[in-house]
């Protein structure tokens, strides 16, 4: 299978063992990267009237339209269908020049859900996604950072973009760029941005954490796939670790009223409970601390793909149905001491009991061939039972990959 990384920056290995700490253009292929996201998939998504508001926004202006401008609101309609999207007002919208901004793509979209779930398991990261689709002529943010670094992939048309260095180092999750944050300087450094490129089909721009970037069309419409990196950081590490405190019934009693007239008692409420994270922290289980971490972090992983359907209604699975495994499904594994194997997936995990572990991992590895419960070398009803399981979980899928006959 080949290497989505490789389809976006120039050195993979480089690119892995330090990202870029400044703005960073690649000039890719454009295919097969591209091919994921086009103008006729946004009609697709937007004409099946399956889209609610959380998942499109509008900008005009600048400015992010009300989700009544282009939903049904209060207009009548059937029941429940409130927030679903009107795609008679985003041809209005577009008209004026609007960017339409698909959000969480990464799940409404399964092409992008794949590619997502691929770049992930090769750099051990969670991606996620949205696509900005910009007229002509027009804009939609301007200058602003995100607190997650980012890889635009130009899909369809051209985009100008202006990047400049960071006001705030490394933002996290609650320190978004506000107007409020630009001093008269950075509208100087703003002018002259260190990075002024115009990107074409293929081409990649790497956006480190924090780095204000100013994007435009071009003379043309512009398609773009935005591939954000959740950052892990000691803040997320600290954070999570206080939270785990909350079965110390210490941290959980009431402290002395008062706190917010008498300075002497804050001084003495915080150095106690100070002292106390110290304490706590000092005797902290470290290996079962990281084990709860990891699994916390692999919630903002993308769960694998499943089919209910085909799993539950689908032809009865035997010794000879072919499979075909889904690395990516997989972001972790535990040895267990019994000699078990535990296989994390972002929203649960399956457990390989000894005889199997072998027979299973060796091709877990390898999604380029299919393989049947017979290769297991196991008990024929182990061994079908063992792909069912693996089937309903979506660490394998059915190979071809097509229901063949519906069970009454």
């Amino acid at each position: 299978m080949p290497s989505v990384l490789a389809q976006l920056v120039a050195d993979p290995d480089k690119f892995l063992a330090r990202p870029p700490t400044e703005a960073t253009v690649w000039h890719q292929p454009a295919e097969p990267l591209t091919a994921v996201l086009s103008l006729e998939s946004v009609d697709t998504l937007v004409a099946e009237g399956s889209l609610r508001a959380a998942m499109l926004s509008v900008v005009l202006g600048g400015q992010r339209q009300p989700a009544t401008a282009y939903t049904w609101g209060q207009r009548p309609t059937q029941p429940g269908f409130a927030d679903v999207v009107r795609p008679a007002e985003l041809t209005v919208l577009l008209d004026r020049g609007a960017t339409l901004v698909l959000e969480s793509l990464h799940r409404t979209w399964p092409p992008v859900g794949h590619l997502c779930r691929q770049l992930s398991r090769e750099i051990g990261m969670p991606v996620q996604a949205n696509a900005y689709l910009t007229p002509a002529g027009a804009q939609g943010f301007a200058h602003h950072h995100d607190t997650h670094s980012v890889l635009i992939v130009q899909t369809v048309g051209s985009k100008t973009w202006q990047v400049s260095p960071p006001i705030v180092t490394d933002p996290l999750e609650h320190q978004p760029f506000r107007a409020s944050m630009v001093t008269d300087e950075h509208r100087r450094r703003f002018a002259e941005p260190v990075l002024e490129v115009v990107l074409r089909r293929g081409d990649v721009l790497w956006v480190p954490r924090g780095w204000i970037h100013n994007g435009f069309a071009t003379d043309e419409a512009s398609l773009h796939l935005s591939l954000s990196l959740p950052p892990i950081t000691p803040y997320w590490v600290a954070t999570e670790l206080v939270r785990g405190l909350d079965v110390d019934e210490r941290f959980r009693r009431d402290l002395p009223w008062g706190f917010g007239q008498d300075p002497q008692l804050r001084r003495e409420v915080v150095a106690e409970v100070v002292d106390l994270l110290a304490e706590a922290l000092a005797d902290l289980d470290r290996t079962e601390a990281a084990d709860r971490l990891a699994q916390r972090w692999r919630r903002y992983f993308l769960e694998p793909q499943r089919r209910p359907v085909e799993t539950v209604l689908g032809a009865p699975v035997g010794p000879d149905t072919a499979v075909r495994s889904v690395p990516e499904a997989v972001c972790g594994t535990d040895r267990l001491p019994d000699g078990r194997l535990r296989l994390h997936l972002a929203d649960t995990a399956v457990v390989l009991d000894p005889p199997t572990v072998d027979p299973v991992t060796v091709r877990l590895v390898d999604a380029d061939r299919t393989w049947t419960a017979r290769d297991l070398d196991l008990p024929e009803t182990v061994a079908v039972e063992l792909v069912r399981g693996l089937l309903r979980a979506g660490v394998v899928r059915r190979e071809p990959h097509a229901p063949a006959s519906i069970r009454a």
